[in-house]
């Protein structure tokens, strides 16, 4: 009776001691499963890339968890007569005197399921139009930029080429750029001329005070004038 009674808690101790194995086991492999997943990488969309033209670069980026927006990043010729240039042929007028450098041109482009970015818009400052816009990876350097109005494949493509790491943005220039004179300043160069008509004064007081001076001398000439007295002739004497 005892020798079973031993048997009995023996086993009991084994089988105790193997769930706990088996439950540390198992929570160690959980854990390695449900650790923090390796953070994923950007498309290969985003970065900084030049135009069909090659005179601008748009930067590609990400703007919101499931889109990708894009601005004017570099600019060939970023100055127009002297000041930075703008976006002149905005049909808001109100936003006419955006810099270029800087401007949004890409924005709400969604990844699809099969590769690429769609159901976004593209603006062109050239025109002042915007228009639906696609992007397709042809490879890593080559971008195919697709703008459209509703249906894609009446739309129009044109390649992009991916700029270089170390192309200089075109935003120091612009904020480099004088801006335009202001009516505060243009007023401070009228003081100079005020300050001038005053200090004429003091001259014309001065010739006065020359002219003065020489009228006092006038007595001097006149007296210098005068007859002086003859000497006498000797009389003669008998």
């Amino acid at each position: 009776m005892s020798f079973h009674l031993r048997f009995i808690v023996m086993r009991s101790f084994n089988i105790a001691n193997s769930s706990a194995a088996t439950l540390a086991v198992a929570t160690c492999l959980l854990g390695a499963t449900i650790g923090p997943a390796p953070a994923a990488a950007d498309p290969k969309e985003v970065g900084v890339w030049y135009d069909d033209t090659g005179k601008g670069a748009v930067k590609i980026e990400i703007c919101t968890p499931t889109t990708l927006c894009g601005k004017i990043y570099w600019l060939q010729e970023p100055m127009s007569d002297g000041q930075p240039k703008v976006d002149r042929y905005n049909p808001d007028a109100s936003q006419r005197s955006r810099p270029i450098c800087g401007l949004p041109v890409l924005g709400d482009l969604v990844q699809l399921s099969g590769g690429g970015f769609d159901n976004g818009w593209v603006y062109d400052p050239k025109e002042g139009k915007s228009y639906d816009v696609a992007l397709d990876l042809i490879d890593a350097d080559t971008l195919k930029v697709t703008g459209y109005k509703g249906m894609r494949f009446l739309g129009k493509s044109f390649i992009w080429t991916r700029a270089p790491a170390d192309l200089p943005s075109c935003a120091p220039d612009a904020a480099a750029a004088p801006g335009p004179v202001k009516k505060e300043a243009a007023g401070a160069t009228k003081k100079p001329s005020k300050t001038a008509a005053g200090a004429a004064k003091p001259a014309a007081t001065n010739v006065a005070a020359t002219t003065t001076h020489k009228k006092k001398k006038a007595p001097d000439k006149a007296v210098a004038t005068q007859p002086q007295p003859q000497p006498q002739q000797p009389v003669a004497s008998n």
